[in-house]
């Protein structure tokens, strides 16, 4: 059974029971990957921005480990609107104690997504010792060209 996207809004009320891996405010949505007590990855968002939560979804939310035993994302991002949205978006890696793994290392990715087009997103964290992760989605900056 394929799994359907999950509106970023719908799920910003889990994100009152999020524990570790502290993040600034990035006036967009956040979403957390992280296991729970049994070690299965549970999935909690935040919405800063709501009309980008209802712009953009977030499904098929995956993780595996790399051949060398890096924690490794998989997720896509889906336009709701018929028209283009563009939004940048940047992976956080945390480690056990939900601490980030250098928070400056990963840049500002930008994706432009056409009207209703789903796009995959993957991430590999930067060591062993990320147990899970953070990807922060912000509305790009229209007045800049950025280059993709």
């Amino acid at each position: 059974m394929k799994p359907t996207p999950v509106p970023l809004l719908a799920l910003a009320a889990a994100a009152a029971i999020l524990a570790g891996c502290a993040a600034p405010n990035t006036t967009g949505v956040t979403a957390t990957v992280a296991p729970d007590e049994y070690g299965v990855y549970q999935q909690y968002l935040q919405a800063d921005n709501t009309r980008l939560a209802r712009q953009v979804l977030l499904g098929n939310v995956r993780t595996d480990q790399t051949a060398n035993g890096l924690l490794r994302a998989r997720l896509t991002l889906t336009s709701a609107r018929n028209k283009s949205v563009q939004v940048q978006y940047k992976f956080v890696w945390c480690d056990a104690n939900g601490i980030e793994i250098d928070p400056d290392a990963e840049p500002w990715h930008v994706l432009t997504l056409e009207g209703r087009e789903t796009r995959p997103v993957i991430g590999v964290a930067p060591s062993a010792a990320a147990e899970s992760f953070r990807i922060r989605i912000r509305e790009a900056d229209r007045s800049k060209k950025y280059i993709h």
